[in-house]
């Protein structure tokens, strides 16, 4: 897969599960039902997370400029911008080319291109990581529960 599909697809689970935290979000604000909260905002947390991982191997990989990186982590916190800041980014031929490291003559220099050629030459192995570092970090996330209490907040207001 090439690092245009993967961060293609990236963005669009990212727009997806924004899609699906929205309708459950607008469910259980209207008083019509919670049951949708719980999947939708851990299908989103673990969309967000993926996107944010991917964004980052691009930024290594394609030697991406710090703001470039900034921005391309930053448009996964806005509704719907992580598709738009793919394009973009295609457009701009910041995802043009094949991953680095792919053939074994290159050496990584630091420790952010040593994890990008452990991922690009090996694969299957380093997907299994990372999805289990991602897990990790969204039950951490779900253990420390929301930064607010929309309640809580609702009845001072009140």
């Amino acid at each position: 897969m090439t690092p245009k599909t993967f961060h293609r697809f990236a963005a669009l689970t990212e727009m997806v599960t924004w899609s699906l935290l929205i309708i459950g979000m607008a469910l259980k604000y209207s008083g019509t039902t919670d049951a949708v909260m719980p999947f939708a905002g851990g299908i989103h947390g673990f969309g967000f997370l993926t996107f944010a991982a991917i964004t980052t191997l691009l930024w290594i990989n394609n030697r991406w400029s710090p703001a470039q990186g900034i921005v391309g982590l930053g448009v996964s916190i806005i509704p719907f911008a992580a598709w738009p800041f793919t394009m973009w980014a295609d457009r701009k031929g910041l995802l043009d080319g094949g991953w680095r490291f792919a053939d074994t003559t290159g050496e990584p220099r630091n420790l952010p291109e040593k994890v990008l050629a452990q991922f690009v030459r090996r694969p299957a192995r380093s997907i299994i990581i990372l999805l289990i570092v991602i897990a990790v970090v969204f039950t951490a996330l779900l253990l420390i529960g929301q930064p607010y209490d929309p309640d809580a907040i609702a009845d001072r207001v009140n």
